[in-house]
């Protein structure tokens, strides 16, 4: 689990996170990320994508309050769509992704 919640994780932090998140040899076997209230926004959530696309370990995301918005909803789709993923549980409470995000 890796859990930083109100850390002031920034887009830079996420950039980190992401980079580390990627599928290899020296990706951290992690099943639970929560980065609640943190306010990085669609851009930290771009870098995360990246780690969290084709990651095979993460079961939960919770990312309540992270000040996503609608042009954040690229990267969710990009988590989402991965075939070997292992994600049952996305929490976005709090964030602001509209119809147009939704879509």
């Amino acid at each position: 689990m890796l859990e930083l919640l109100d850390n002031k994780v920034s887009p830079l932090g996420c950039e980190f996170i992401g980079r580390t998140l990627v599928p290899g040899p020296k990706c951290p076997p992690i099943s639970i990320l929560k980065l609640d209230h943190n306010q990085f926004g669609s851009k930290g959530l771009n870098f995360l994508a990246e780690g969290l696309k084709e990651n095979t370990y993460i079961k939960t995301i919770s990312l309540t309050y992270c000040e996503i918005d609608e042009t954040g909803a690229r990267s969710l789709l990009e988590i989402l769509i991965f075939s070997k993923s292992q994600l049952g549980e996305l929490i976005l409470t709090g964030n602001k992704l509209r119809n147009a995000g939704v879509k």
